[in-house]
């Protein structure tokens, strides 16, 4: 492996552990807030007016960062029937098919992203008074984490690797 396959890695290894942790912390921080808000509502009949917004935003970050995280950990569900076809020799070549159409829906999804992100750019959120795109930044955020998992799995392991699930390794 080449000093790119290597920085690759590296960058992957360095976004890994903050997905980790932001996924905890997001979890935690939800948590909290939804107890809380039950307990402001119904103990001290004072709703946290900003808490709902705060937690549908976090839950954004954390559901499209999850799923950046989930392709990384090769938990995404597949139809196994049909990567078992995709073993077989005659057809290993789909196996790139389906990276190269796979990337090309994350990128077209990253770009309608970006371009929904410019559009918002001057909206704000009605509770908390910030910019919208503080929550709708999640979407092109996670594709770009998610494009960077898969540049890693295809170096580390090929194209059949890269939209595997871990039941492949039981095989």
């Amino acid at each position: 492996m080449g000093p790119l396959g290597r920085a690759l890695i590296r960058a992957d290894d360095a976004t890994a552990k903050v997905e980790d942790a932001f996924l905890v912390a997001a979890h935690a921080v939800i948590a909290g807030l939804v107890v809380a808000a039950v307990v402001a509502r119904y103990v001290f009949r004072d709703p946290l007016t900003w808490g709902q917004e705060f937690i549908v935003g976090l839950f954004t970050w954390l559901i499209f960062i999850g799923a950046a995280a989930a392709i990384r950990s090769r938990l995404h569900i597949r139809i196994d029937a049909i990567g078992g076809l995709f073993a077989r020799p005659a057809w290993s070549f789909m196996n790139v098919v389906s990276v190269v159409v796979g990337t090309i829906v994350i990128a077209a999804l990253l770009w309608a992203g970006l371009v929904n992100a410019v559009d918002i750019a001057g909206v704000r959120t009605p509770m908390l008074d910030v910019a919208q795109v503080w929550f709708d930044g999640a979407l092109p955020v996670a594709l770009a984490l998610l494009l960077l998992h898969v540049a890693r799995i295809l170096v580390e392991r090929g194209a059949a690797a890269v939209f595997a699930g871990q039941l492949d390794d039981l095989e």
